[in-house]
């Protein structure tokens, strides 16, 4: 699933960033971004992501968003606020969650993106001529949007990994006695300032900083090795 600009990044034959939070295969095209379909006909997805934002949405469905523009995550146990808003888009910062004002819908309902397309049609009065049955091109879309997802689902659990086993080693390094040092903690010295900066990178920094790092992930992971190696 998947904001401006798509962006393709190799990842050494394995993931690819098609737009920030949108990782593909090589391969797998990434859901298209057009106001029509083939040229003739309105893309509804489209339509509905012009003119229903995820925070639109998230209100619409009883979630309450604070001040700071965040909410706590419906899809999962979450006790601090972790859900936050940006370009149309949701996105949680424990679980991975994200995407568009659908896929909220989809993660709170359940069924299919037509479904969920259709209940935004219909709660949002937007009026668009969806049918009955949708057609092959919808069927392949909705397809590749559930593909996308799952590809972004696997990014995210390897970013959230990869931040706490950073932290863990920054605490090392924090931790360590220096009258006694282990050559684990010698080297989480030695890389904290390196450790700080990648944690902070796939925390708060760009799509393309954090594809970086995971372009880089065997590099990462040597790193964290290490210093957490037992």
């Amino acid at each position: 699933m998947g904001l401006s600009h798509p962006t393709r990044l190799g990842v050494g034959g394995l993931l690819t960033l098609t737009g920030p939070w949108s990782p593909s295969l090589p391969g797998v095209s990434s859901p298209r971004k057009l106001g029509r379909c083939d040229g003739l006909t309105p893309d509804p997805f489209e339509v509905v992501r012009e003119q229903v934002t995820a925070q639109d949405a998230a209100r619409h469905y009883g979630i309450a968003i604070d001040r700071h523009g965040k909410a706590l995550c419906p899809f999962h146990n979450d006790h601090r606020p972790s859900m936050t808003f940006k370009g149309g888009r949701f996105r949680c910062w424990s679980c991975g969650a994200s995407g568009d004002a659908v896929d909220l819908v989809r993660g709170l309902f359940g069924g299919t993106y037509m479904d969920s397309l259709q209940r935004l049609n219909r709660d949002f009065s937007l009026n668009l001529p969806l049918g009955g049955k949708s057609t092959p091109q919808q069927r392949a879309e909705a397809q590749e949007r559930q593909r996308t997802k799952e590809l972004h689902r696997r990014f995210e659990t390897w970013r959230a990994d990869t931040i706490n086993q950073l932290t863990a080693c920054i605490r090392a390094a924090n931790a360590a006695d220096w009258a006694n040092l282990t050559p684990q903690e010698e080297e989480a010295i030695r890389q904290r300032e390196r450790l700080e900066a990648m944690a902070d990178t796939l925390s708060h920094g760009t799509p393309e900083g954090q594809m970086q790092l995971f372009r880089d992930r065997k590099r990462v992971s040597l790193s964290i090795s290490s210093i957490l190696a037992t």
